[in-house]
């Protein structure tokens, strides 16, 4: 509040000084001389009283009653601005109308841009006319602001009450009506030649734009346009077409100016070279601003004065003025030549505003020069900016023929190549037919010895274009007359069955090709037999064609007949094999019955024989004989029937919890016991418990030791260890025999095998073999080395496995067993 009623004080000294400087203190209101209204056709109208209305609370009544209210103003001319102000401001007039004079008169305004002017005269108590923009009521339709109305003779007094956002300046005169109207015509017509200029301008640049769709035209034309609707706004011709403003929000004519200079703004961004510098960002953030808040200001303060205010119209257009000038001079002295006529389009601008400053400070009067000089400024700018237009269009028509001569130029040297490259490519040709001459006698001569027949016929009707030797024997059965010929008989003759030709050619058009189709062909003797064709479409001469390829198999047929004969015979072969498996299964388990039983009397026999022979050791021996010797036999029958389960089905672990230290010190005893000449040493560390199967793991274990008792010499040592080694448990069985011979160490574990150095010792080559399996099957490996001074040491691997795992890899053996044919064929 403090603020606007500092702003409302200055603006009053302002006025106050304006006052004090144009008008003459030496004159009393009272004392002024009266204004002589004596018939002429045009009497120029002064004023011996002002009054500033602050807030107009000022009546007519006020005015007419008291007199005391222009006491101490001065005598004004009207012509001279006494500046900007939102209050009413009250003027006074004295005239004198002889009776001679005394008629119609009309009260003429000289600026055409007024927003409301009442009058009242001493005579009648009722105001006696109104104008301006704010008047609607008026029946006059002029480009200038105008009332008539009778004037009476006397001396009488007229008060005018004057309200605008503009400077505020009062030139005004009465008219004979027959004047006015002989006076005005002439300046009307020039005013509508100036606008009609304007308008050209914007509606050529229109219709340039819809034709050669160019944005910088639609900018010029939306500048030319908009500065259109400001001078009609500024020289009233507006109201004398429609009778006020255009509806465009706001009836201050610099909302047109602003717009007019956002279209110049967008338009030289768009046609000078301004783009590559990111300063000139910084000119265009202000202009938006402005226009921004333009559009807030007529949005939301309509009927509010804000002349003064920094960001209001008139110095929204010079923010946009200023801004343009510095661009235009920038890109002029950035070498953009066309700037020029821009920066003398934005110089007739400033000239106009320079004007309209001073015009509107005081310094110079409000006349007709004054007032359309800046208001036509805009025309002088649209024609400097078409002329820029013009340069631009030089320049680029030069640019352009400039370009047309390089294109020539350019156009010429491709043709000289494009005739060098044409001789080049035509030698090319020349080598390349001379080449594929050649080439097609090599093809021919690569065909003509090919082994297999080959045609080439036409497509449509099946006529031989091209055949070989072969294929010249098999359709003709001779030589003929040469490769290309169409004697040769239709090539639909060569098929046993003529459907298979019409079937090999619906796939070649179907897929492009056949691939390897048997069918059965015939000679031209008439002889059948079975043939692989191969088709492809070609293309012969210009002609499309299909080549047929033709591999005789009459002799595969006739070997995949016998070895269709030589399956039949092997698969009865395998069923002979398997019945004898059956009956050799059959038969072991039959003797392992007899064996067994008579073992087993012999063996309780023994046991008898033993307590009765009590501590004699004479019988010890015999009796210790009899036990190995039974022991012996068990071991062989055991033998038998486990490489019986191996060989028909699979052998099937039977898994159970072990302890695999007491596994090993069970196969040691047992070896102590059938050999006790030998000495036994044995290492066994702690081991966690496992699982497997005990029964199968300890007879591997006795395979070893026993051949290591076999193959030692009497007292000889036999080294037994048990270690952990990671997750595994590993055995050795070390002897001092005579070792494995290197060229044979990789067969000892075959079935039968037996080493060449071994021969005075009996076995039957079963017992490595049954160890390697039962490893196997337990996860594990097994393997043999020579030991230095004599001897070979076996190793045992297997893994330290939970009962999970064993019965995983059980069940694995399992159904390895039940696939196996011949568990089947057993079961």
């Amino acid at each position: 509040m403090t603020r606007e009623l500092r702003r409302m004080a200055m603006a009053g000294c302002l006025r106050s000084l304006v006052l004090a400087l144009l008008i003459l203190p030496s004159a009393d209101a009272a004392d002024a001389a009266p204004i002589p209204v004596d018939g002429s056709k045009r009497v120029e109208l002064t004023f011996d009283g002002v009054l500033n209305d602050p807030g107009s609370r000022t009546t007519s009544a006020d005015i007419r009653h008291d007199p005391t209210l222009f006491a101490g103003s001065n005598p004004w001319s009207g012509r001279v601005s006494l500046g900007f102000t939102a209050d009413a401001v009250w003027l006074r007039s004295e005239v004198v109308v002889p009776p001679a004079a005394a008629g119609r008169y009309v009260l003429m305004l000289d600026i055409p841009n007024f927003e409301r002017l009442e009058v009242w005269g001493s005579w009648t108590e009722a105001p006696v006319a109104a104008m301006g923009d704010d008047d609607a009521t008026n029946p006059l339709r002029a480009w200038r602001h105008s009332a008539s109305f009778d004037l009476p003779a006397g001396r009488h007094t007229l008060w005018f009450r004057a309200v605008t956002s503009g400077p505020i300046a009062v030139p005004l005169a009465l008219w004979q009506p027959d004047a006015l109207a002989v006076a005005e015509q002439p300046r009307i017509y020039a005013h509508t030649l100036l606008t009609a200029v304007a308008a050209l301008l914007g509606v050529g640049a229109v219709l340039l734009a819809a034709v050669m769709p160019s944005l910088p035209m639609l900018l010029y034309a939306g500048s030319a346009l908009a500065s259109t609707g400001h001078i009609m706004a500024m020289n009233g011709l507006d109201r004398l077409m429609w009778g006020g403003h255009l509806p465009i929000g706001t009836n201050n004519p610099f909302v047109w100016l602003v717009a007019s200079g956002g279209f110049g703004i967008a338009f030289l961004f768009s046609v000078l070279p301004l783009r590559r510098h990111a300063r000139w960002v910084m000119p265009v953030v202000p202009v938006a601003l402005g226009l921004a808040l333009l559009l807030i200001y007529n949005r939301f303060l309509p009927d509010r004065d804000y002349t003064l205010n920094p960001l209001g119209p008139r110095n929204l257009a010079l923010l946009i003025l200023a801004t343009g000038v510095v661009a235009s001079v920038q890109s002029r002295l950035m070498g953009h030549r066309p700037a020029g006529y821009m920066i003398l389009g934005w110089l007739a601008l400033v000239a106009g505003n320079v004007v309209a400053a001073l015009r509107n400070a005081g310094a110079l009067p409000f006349t007709e020069v004054t007032y359309f000089l800046p208001v036509y400024a805009p025309v002088v700018e649209m024609l400097f900016f078409a002329a820029m237009l013009a340069a631009q269009l030089r320049l680029l028509r030069i640019e352009k023929e400039e370009a047309q001569r390089a294109l020539v130029v350019a156009l010429r040297r491709n043709e000289e190549e494009l005739a060098e490259r044409v001789a080049a490519r035509t030698s090319d040709l020349d080598r390349a037919n001379a080449l594929l001459g050649a080439r097609e006698a090599q093809l021919r001569q690569i065909l003509e010895a090919a082994p297999m027949p080959i045609v080439v016929f036409r497509t449509a009707c099946s006529t031989p274009l091209y055949t070989n030797r072969r294929m010249r024997d098999l359709l003709v059965g001779g030589e003929g007359s040469g490769g290309e010929t169409e004697s040769a008989p239709d090539i639909r003759t060569i098929y046993q069955v003529p459907e298979d030709g019409d079937r090999l050619a619906a796939a070649l058009a179907r897929d492009g090709f056949v691939e390897n189709a048997e069918v059965a062909m015939r000679d031209s003797a008439g002889n059948h037999f079975w043939a692989l064709a191969s088709m492809v479409a070609i293309d012969y001469r210009g002609q499309p064609a299909s080549l047929l390829a033709i591999n005789d198999i009459s002799r595969r047929r006739q070997l995949e007949q016998e070895l269709v004969k030589a399956k039949e015979m092997a698969e009865t072969a395998a069923g002979l094999e398997r019945a004898a498996r059956d009956a050799q299964r059959q038969f072991l388990a039959m003797i392992s019955h007899e064996f067994r039983t008579p073992l087993t009397v012999i063996s309780t026999a023994t046991q008898y024989l033993q307590l009765e022979a009590g501590a004699d050791p004479a019988r010890e021996p015999r009796l210790a004989r009899i036990r190995r010797a039974i022991s012996h036999m068990n071991g062989m029958i055991d033998a038998c029937l486990l490489d019986d389960r191996i060989e028909g089905a699979g052998l099937l672990l039977r898994t159970s919890p072990l302890d695999p230290v007491l596994l090993v010190c069970r196969a040691v005893d047992a070896a102590k016991a059938a050999a006790p000449q030998h000495v036994f040493t044995t290492f066994t560390g702690t081991l966690p418990r496992t699982a497997g199967d005990g029964q199968l793991l300890g007879m591997a274990l006795s395979n070893l030791m026993e051949n290591a008792v076999k193959y030692s010499p009497p007292d000889g040592a036999i080294e037994v260890a048990l270690q952990q080694d990671g997750s595994e448990a590993v055995v050795t069985v070390a002897d001092r025999g005579p070792g494995i011979p290197d060229a044979e160490s990789g067969r000892i574990f075959e079935k039968y095998y037996r080493c060449a150095n071994v021969e005075g010792v009996p076995g039957a080559g079963l017992g490595l073999y049954l160890t390697r399996h039962i490893v196997t099957a337990h996860g594990g490996t097994v393997g043999v080395q020579n030991r230095a001074g004599g001897g070979a040491v076996f190793t045992i691997r297997l893994p330290l496995q939970s009962m999970i795992e064993a019965e995983y890899r059980a069940t694995s053996a399992l159904d390895t067993e039940l696939d196996n044919p011949a568990w089947n064929g057993a079961a």
